[in-house]
Parts: structure tokens; C-alpha cells; sequence
């Protein structure tokens, strides 16, 4: 029964303390998050990438809308892709980037040949003070 209290206790105790924060801030509905790259074809939701085989790697610029014009948020990519290179784990994608002015932010996608014919899941996200958004977005390699 003792058991049962303290665990009623710490849950009010959190669920009061998690909600105060947003209690006093204000929420920002207007925000959004939506990824696309905007070089490559789109056909039925996937986006193709032709690999540039005279180089080691082709790239192509993604970019995130968010609608965050009032403030500058840092964003996070990765892709469900990784290379070894020297023998240290390789996301596709840079890690990070921020919106600007416009509330649009943009990292840069790079694929070697042995991903020819893959198709690669490139996931996006960031957090408001008050919610979390995640996009992602396909690229067939070809």
C-alpha cells in the first residue's frame, strides 16, 4: 500500500511539475515540419538520386520547412544508412543544421556506389517548447 502512495505521489509530483513549464509559455500552433528534396524527381513519395559514377560520392541538398520564423531551432537529421569509413560508423546525412530567417533549415545528403539500388530513409526532427516534430523522406538510389 506504502508502495502504491509513493508511486501516486511521484506521479502527480511529475505530471504537475512536466505541464507548470507550459502553463506559463506560450505555444506556437503555427509550427510545422515538412522535408523534401528539392533537386531531386519525386514519383509516388520517393525521391531518386542517379549516382554520379565518375566520383566517390554524389550529393544532393535536402531541405526542412518549419514555419519558425519567430525564433531559430536546431534540427536533426539521420538516415537509416551508414558507411564505414576507416572504420568509424558514417551517417549519410550531416547531423545538424538551424532554420533561418525564413524558418527553413537544409543538410546535405551523400551516398557512395555501394548504395546504388538501395533506398535510403532520411528522418528530420525538432522540438518546440511545447511539441516534438518528425518528417522523413525516401530516395531511391539509382
Amino acid at each position: 500500500m506504502k508502495i502504491k502512495l509513493i508511486f501516486m505521489v511521484i506521479f502527480t509530483y511529475i505530471l504537475l511539475i512536466g505541464c507548470e513549464d507550459n502553463i506559463y509559455k506560450e505555444c506556437y500552433s503555427d509550427y510545422h515540419l515538412e522535408i523534401d528534396a528539392p533537386d531531386l524527381l519525386e514519383i509516388n513519395g520517393y525521391y531518386r538520386l542517379e549516382f554520379l559514377h565518375d566520383y566517390v560520392q554524389t550529393f544532393s541538398i535536402l531541405k526542412a520547412e518549419t514555419g519558425s520564423i519567430r525564433e531559430h531551432q536546431k534540427l536533426s537529421w539521420m538516415s537509416n544508412k551508414e558507411i564505414s569509413i576507416e572504420g568509424i560508423w558514417t551517417n549519410l546525412v550531416n547531423s545538424a543544421s538551424y532554420t533561418d530567417e525564413n524558418g527553413d533549415a537544409y543538410t546535405v545528403l551523400g551516398v557512395w556506389e555501394e548504395f546504388v539500388g538501395d533506398t535510403i530513409t532520411v528522418y528530420c526532427g525538432y522540438e518546440d517548447i511545447c511539441f516534438n516534430f518528425v518528417d522523413s523522406l525516401k530516395v531511391i538510389v539509382e
